[in-house]
């Protein structure tokens, strides 16, 4: 899947009736070709709407997306570091909150503004889902390039 496929995705499985969280991880996972990812929405279910609707915390979206990229990029052992998933989800934090205006739920949507039928936030899950399918294919060349001595 390229960016286009993953960001449409993500739209449709939330215009499904999924929400932002659980559209993002499971679109993400897909785009990476990981067996289970339809089991995805279940460990997301409680991030939607900035943590259980409460548009306090962080956005659903960007949430969803974190959490894949943990799932693909991150440790499973104490002894492994954890640098370089750290360093790439402090970059999206960085990146969602400069688009968004912030990356709490509410925050995100007082920028976006009226909407109808959550499709400003639909949108916005797919270009979550495309961010961090950017990401990743970044992590990816840079991992291959350290592999052959180019960085």
């Amino acid at each position: 899947m390229n960016r286009q496929d993953v960001e449409a995705r993500a739209e449709e499985l939330f215009r499904g009736g999924l929400h932002c969280a659980e559209s993002v991880f499971q679109a993400v996972l897909e785009s990476q070709g990981l067996a289970g990812a339809e089991r995805a929405p279940r460990v997301a279910s409680a991030f939607g709407g900035g943590v259980g609707r409460s548009k306090q915390e962080l956005c659903g979206a960007l949430a969803g997306g974190l959490m894949a990229l943990g799932q693909l990029r991150g440790r499973s052992t104490p002894q492994e570091p954890w640098d370089e998933v750290a360093t790439t989800a402090e970059a999206l934090r960085q990146r969602f909150g400069t688009e968004y205006g912030g990356t709490r739920c509410l925050a995100v949507l007082e920028k976006l503004g009226p909407q109808e039928r959550m499709d400003k936030c639909i949108r916005l899950a797919g270009r979550t889902a495309g961010m961090i399918d950017d990401a990743l294919a970044t992590d990816a060349d840079t991992a291959q390039a350290q592999a052959c001595g180019c960085k």
